[in-house]
């Protein structure tokens, strides 16, 4: 125990009156503040309703619930969402301590300078992405730090369970072949309009929506206009829904099928998948110009390596999942 507060369904600290008290009185229930709860223990960390409010409001800066919508049964969604986030946070952190992991400022720094490069931005750029994201750079530092720290236990422990063989790199080629000698093209440009669906929902008010949106754009509205004031993807939504040009393997079984299933500029959906409701517009089919044998299978095989490896890292949380402690306490 700490000087002045008690752990049970909630911290609490004694008010100066409570303090000045006999040490056998009791303070008033008027005199006794609950600053924070504890809503998971693991192991000998525990998870604070403080780190869950945060986080759900940087997610509700990003991605406002929308109009109509059950917005406390969201919201209930996303804290669960979250506090199983944030236990796996916590145990990582266990073993970053006992795997003596450190990830450097430095480090940071460079991770952060290279993401810059690459995506062209600046300071001030930055910084209004961030926003729009409702996320401060220091939030985004703290993050990239966790990105880099998966990283290093994903080398230590997970990437040794990873195997990709030549076989199963020549028979994801013929498949793909396969499926691009039938198409005639091997990717696709798309836009979507996205009604989000909370897990344990039917998903029934948001494809009301989609079918309601899919009506509109067939009686003449802009599709990036309407992607814009109603899409629910944060990372499509201010380019009018386009997700730009992506091959087979790149989206969800059920996004990929309709996608390349579309004829140019037909509308198509709604299209349920495991994130809600779609409303897709192809806009281009690509045929990739001949590639490279060596390269294209190298390239292929690197795809295989990355599923594979975000696979054994989930095995890898549940099994720590499996041996520590977890209480919650919603």
């Amino acid at each position: 125990m700490f000087p002045g507060i008690a752990f049970a369904c909630g911290l609490v600290v004694a008010t100066p009156a409570a303090a000045a008290a006999a040490p056998a009185a009791t303070a008033p229930a008027d005199e006794v503040i609950v600053v924070d709860r504890i809503v998971a223990v693991v192991d000998r960390a525990v998870v604070l309703q403080s780190e869950v409010d945060a986080v759900v409001e940087q997610i509700e800066g990003a991605m406002p619930i929308p109009a109509g919508v059950d917005k406390d049964a969201v919201r209930r969604e996303r804290r669960a969402q979250i506090i199983d986030t944030l236990v796996a946070e916590k145990l990582l952190e266990a073993e970053v301590r006992k795997l003596r992991i450190d990830v450097t400022d430095a480090e940071v720094d460079r991770a952060l300078a290279s993401l810059m490069r690459e995506n062209n931005l600046t300071d001030d750029s930055l910084a209004m992405a961030l926003g729009r994201q409702g996320m401060t750079l220091i939030e985004f530092k703290e993050q990239k730090k966790k990105e880099l720290t998966k990283m290093k236990i994903v080398q230590l422990k997970v990437r040794s369970r990873v195997s990709v063989t030549d076989e199963d790199v020549l028979t994801a080629k013929k498949q793909q072949d396969r499926s691009t000698s039938l198409a005639g093209f091997s990717k696709v440009r798309a836009r979507h309009i996205l009604w989000l669906v909370p897990q344990g929902q039917d998903g029934e008010v948001q494809k009301k929506k989609a079918l309601g949106a899919r009506v509109r754009l067939e009686q003449g509205a802009d599709f990036a206009e309407l992607a814009a004031e109603e899409s629910e993807d944060p990372g499509s939504k201010a380019r009018g829904g386009d997700l730009g040009v992506f091959g087979r393997g790149e989206m969800v079984p059920e996004f990929e099928r309709a996608a390349f299933e579309s004829p140019v500029g037909k509308v198509v959906g709604p299209i349920r998948t495991a994130f809600g409701w779609h409303v897709i517009r192809v806009d281009e089919q690509v045929k990739a110009p001949a590639a490279d044998g060596d390269k294209a299978l190298d390239d292929l095989r690197n795809r295989l390596f990355s599923k594979e490896l975000e696979a054994q890292f989930e095995q890898y949380l549940d099994e720590l999942r499996r041996d520590a402690f977890i209480e919650k306490r919603l």
